[in-house]
């Protein structure tokens, strides 16, 4: 389960995003603390083969073929091969060449005192695949550079069979990915989906058109991931949906309106009033009780006309090219007690001059409560930046400095218009930089991407949100992402709470819109909904698919894993 403390820091950290070293580190770590290492390739094969015959039997009309290289990874295939084997099912290996390490040499002797007729279930790797299941074992997370030329030919008849129509099963990482840089390799498996042991490789969440459907299988490492560091490297941590339960406040059965959270939206430029009518209905399907938005008085009608459960009201005029109005401010906006329980500040709010007021104004009457600043609310403080001679994370921090609970959601264009400098190509340096603003200004900033980043202040690495499909792709995306997010604040949730639950629900319903639920993410042409599966869907779908990513994360179990299977119950624990 996932749960902050006192501070809004995520006590549990979930399941560690890993560069190749760390996740090595990591399993050297559990075999350390006297989990035998030939103990784990068992457990990881097992898992593999009970998540494939209770997932893909309807695949075994033609045997299964396994593809095993020389190292570990190869050492897996091999275990899967003999479980199936023992399992009844049709096996075939194409064997790179003969195992080097010695774990994989056991696993190798393993299958052939299993299959007594081994020596015929072995093909050469040059000769077309014929099985409709194939299970790539051929390189794993040590890969780097270009394929040697025995795994060239295997992961070419791999990848020709795919085309012909075969499913693709990758073992940790898909042939030829690197799993720090995500760097593909010339002839590169492209997988239907990957089987990741223990922790998610950082090349799977940079690669995903060639990782397909992720699986994340437990094979007993999770004490160990919280206690491995790689200098140079900023830690990452996933957090399972169903593992963010206890993150998300609760609404009592008896509640009404007022406790369920007041929330604002300030936008609504004119002709933009739809960023604003699609963060007030997401605010809405995440909770929140009563919704007001403050936009551009020629946007009230249409906010009202579209969204008639918000309370809308406009901006003040703009009396000469040189004066703006004071605003019209309520009660609560005067210093008396607040009507807004968070405020969210940016969705089509334009980037003129009235707007730059009506931001500063609302930032500095609502100081003391939780703030989302979006889109045009952070060009236009980056504007301000630079008329004063300043940057734009200092002047965030002066804004921001009463505000207890205050997230910043640019994507990459905003966050480089934020910073002066484009967002970095390298991972490291990209969640560098994210790290860093988050730091400067005190305030969780969340990256939007594929991944999402959030990166929270004080903490010494970053969440990573690896939902969502390209449905999300599209005009008015981020607006239902900080309308959900305020909501979640609203409720009492802190900062890096609304965030990391906020993309999680956001990113789970549009994997739902695509047909693509059942992992922590699908996407790319591999995946189940191909590119048809993100053509002819409006965010109205996603909204409507809302009530269901709620019932993810509500999911009792709190399972850490996605799709693992307990191998002492799926079949016999081989040694």
């Amino acid at each position: 389960m996932t749960a902050l403390d006192s501070t809004g820091q995520m006590r549990s950290r979930g399941v560690r995003v890993a560069t190749a070293a760390e996740a090595a580190a990591i399993d050297q770590a559990t075999i350390a603390s006297g989990v035998d290492s030939f103990a784990l390739m068992c457990r990881a094969g097992t898992e593999v083969a009970a998540h494939i015959l209770g997932h893909h039997a309807d695949r075994f009309s033609q045997g299964v073929c396994l593809c095993a290289g020389v190292g570990n990874n190869g050492g897996d295939a091999y275990i899967v091969a003999a479980q199936l084997y023992r399992a009844g099912v049709r096996v075939r290996l194409r064997v790179v060449a003969p195992p080097r390490t010695s774990d994989a040499q056991r696993a190798a002797a393993l299958w052939e005192n299993t299959c007594s007729t081994w020596a015929t279930c072995v093909d050469t790797i040059d000769t077309p695949i014929n099985e409709r299941l194939i299970v790539d074992g051929v390189l794993g997370t040590g890969h780097r550079g270009e394929l040697r030329t025995e795994s060239a030919v295997l992961c070419g008849v791999i990848t020709q069979a795919h085309a012909n129509g075969a499913y693709v099963v990758a073992l940790d990482i898909p042939s030829g990915v690197d799993a720090t840089s995500g760097d593909v390799s010339d002839g590169a498996v492209i997988a239907d989906e990957t089987l990741t042991f223990g922790t998610i490789k950082r090349g799977l969440l940079l690669q995903r058109a060639h990782a397909g459907r992720m699986v994340l299988i437990d094979i007993g490492v999770g004490e160990q991931m919280s206690q491995v560091h790689v200098e140079q490297t900023m830690p990452a941590w996933w957090h399972p949906p169903s593992g963010l339960r206890s993150s998300v406040p609760h609404i009592a059965w008896n509640a009404h309106k007022g406790r369920r959270g007041r929330v604002a939206v300030a936008g609504g430029d004119t002709g933009m009033a739809g960023a604003v009518v699609l963060a007030c209905r997401a605010a809405l399907t995440a909770g929140g009780g009563v919704v007001h938005a403050i936009v551009d008085e020629p946007s009230v009608a249409a906010v009202q006309a579209l969204v008639p459960q918000v309370i809308a009201r406009g901006w003040p005029p703009l009396a000469t090219s040189h004066k703006v109005d004071a605003l019209r401010l309520t009660p609560s906006e005067s210093g008396q007690a607040p009507r807004y329980d968070a405020l969210a500040i940016g969705p089509g709010l334009g980037r003129s001059r009235l707007s730059s007021h009506v931001l500063q104004r609302l930032v500095d009457s609502y100081r003391q409560g939780p703030l989302v600043l979006d889109a045009d609310a952070l060009w236009l403080a980056a504007e301000a930046a630079t008329a004063l001679g300043t940057d734009t994370a200092s002047l965030l921090r002066y804004w921001l400095r009463d505000t207890p609970h205050a997230v910043l959601t640019p994507h990459p264009g905003e966050f480089a218009r934020m910073t002066g400098e484009p967002l970095p190509a390298t991972w490291d340096a990209r969640v560098a930089r994210v790290h860093e603003l988050a730091q400067r200004t005190s305030a969780v900033v969340l990256l939007k991407g594929t991944p999402t980043v959030v990166a929270v202040p004080l903490e010494a690495g970053v969440h990573v949100v690896p939902h969502g499909t390209p449905v999300l792709a599209t005009g008015g995306s981020g607006d239902c992402l900080t309308g959900i997010i305020a909501a979640l604040l609203a409720q009492g949730a802190t900062g890096a709470s609304a965030a990391i639950v906020g993309a999680t629900v956001h990113g789970v319903a549009a994997e739902l819109v695509s047909g693509e639920s059942g992992g922590p993410y699908v996407a790319g042409p591999a995946g189940p909904a191909g590119p048809a599966g993100y053509r002819g869907h409006l965010l109205d779908a996603v909204l409507e698919a809302m009530p269901e990513a709620w019932e993810r994360i509500a999911d009792a179990s709190g399972a850490p894993y996605v799709d693992s299977v307990g191998c002492a119950t799926a079949l016999p624990f081989v040694r």
